[in-house]
């Protein structure tokens, strides 16, 4: 049986090639994702399934340099970043997306699944109830005089 020890950290990086230059890419780990959200909680909402609009859009463009820079092993540096917004858009999106594929190994929509499932299962409200619906008896029908027993007085 494997320990926790056994599989943290992950090591898996990939190579990208962006002007015959290569750069180590990371995907980026919890603390990281956190980070990156408390700063720019509108993309929470992309994490959540949300929908997606303007806002969420012009949101995203700005938190390309940090999510790049986080990638590359500089999670918060000011430096770094400012070099990311200051990329072709497509080399950003060739970036973003080897880190995206090293993040969520498993897809952005397995992620979002497994998170929702993880906060509705916390949730007392969001647990199905089952009801089971009975018919109520009929009333009992008055019984006929010849039928009742007479009364002892």
């Amino acid at each position: 049986m494997a320990d926790l020890l056994d599989i943290a950290p992950s090591t898996a990086v990939e190579v990208v090639k962006i002007d015959g230059k290569r750069i180590i890419v990371h995907g980026l780990h919890g603390d990281g994702i956190a980070s990156i959200i408390a700063r720019f909680p509108e993309l929470g909402t992309l994490l959540s399934g949300g929908k997606v609009g303007t806002r969420l859009i012009e949101r995203f463009g700005a938190a390309i340099g940090p999510i790049i820079a986080a990638g590359c092993g500089h999670l918060g540096d000011e430096q770094y970043e400012q070099r990311a917004r200051m990329l072709l858009a497509e080399n950003q999106l060739i970036l973003l997306k080897a880190i995206i594929g090293l993040t969520f190994p498993n897809g952005l929509v397995s992620f979002v699944e497994r998170l929702t499932t993880l906060v509705t299962s916390a949730d007392e409200g969001a647990k199905p109830i089952k009801v089971r619906l009975r018919k109520s008896p009929l009333p009992s029908q008055p019984l006929s005089d010849a039928a009742s027993h007479p009364n002892m007085q």
